[in-house]
C-alpha cells in the first residue's frame, strides 16, 4: 500500500461527510422555508372583520331632507397563532342596504396573533340626495375592507366583507351576517 492510497481514502471519506452535512443543511433550510411560508399564508388568510357597534345620529333637517351621521365601530381580527400581520392603509366602503354611505382610508397597523385593531368609521349622508331613503328602525350595513396584508414572507391584497342588521332605535345588533373573505373565497 502506497502513501497516496491513504490520502485518497481519507479525501473520499471527508467528501462523504461534507456531502452529508451539505445535504442536511439544504433539506433543513427547505423545510424551514416551507413551514415559515405556510405560517405566513395562514396568518394573512386568518384575518376577519366584525362590526361591534353602530349608531345613527340625525343632524339637521326633516324627513326626507335630513342629514344623518353613521358611526360604526369595527374590529379587524387576526386568528393567527404565530405571526403578526401588518395591514397597510385599508380602504373601507360602507353601504346601508342599497344606499351608499361612503368610503374611508384608514391608518395601517400591526395585528398581533389573536388580537385586533379597532377602527371608528364616520359617514355623513343627506338622505334626500342619497339613492334611497334609509329606514329609521332597522336595516343592514355592509362593510367591505380592502388592503394589503403582510405576514412573514407572504404579502397579498385581501378583501373582506361583513354584513350586519342594526336596530337604529336602540343601536342594538339584530343579525350578524358574518364575514366573507373575497380574496380566498372563504368565510372569515
Amino acid at each position: 500500500m502506497s502513501q497516496g492510497d491513504g490520502v485518497s481514502e481519507r479525501f473520499h471519506r471527508n467528501w462523504k461527510v461534507y456531502t452529508a452535512v451539505l445535504l442536511i443543511a439544504v433539506v433543513s433550510t427547505a423545510v424551514f422555508s416551507y413551514i415559515y411560508y405556510s405560517m405566513s399564508v395562514a396568518s394573512v388568510t386568518s384575518i376577519s372583520l366584525d362590526q361591534i357597534q353602530a349608531v345613527r345620529i340625525f343632524g339637521s333637517g326633516n324627513y326626507p331632507n335630513r342629514n344623518a351621521t353613521f358611526i360604526i365601530e369595527v374590529q379587524v381580527w387576526s386568528k393567527a397563532q404565530t405571526l403578526s400581520v401588518r395591514l397597510e392603509n385599508p380602504v373601507v366602503v360602507a353601504d346601508a342596504d342599497t344606499v351608499p354611505l361612503g368610503n374611508q382610508t384608514l391608518a395601517g397597523g400591526t395585528i398581533l396573533p389573536g388580537a385586533y385593531l379597532v377602527y371608528n368609521l364616520r359617514f355623513s349622508v343627506n338622505e334626500s340626495k342619497a339613492i334611497g331613503t334609509i329606514p329609521y328602525s332597522a336595516f343592514g350595513v355592509t362593510l367591505r375592507l380592502t388592503g394589503v396584508m403582510h405576514a412573514g414572507i407572504y404579502s397579498r391584497t385581501v378583501s373582506l366583507v361583513h354584513g350586519s342588521t342594526w336596530n337604529w332605535t336602540t343601536a342594538k345588533l339584530i343579525l350578524d351576517g358574518g364575514c366573507f373573505n373575497l380574496t380566498f373565497d372563504t368565510p372569515c
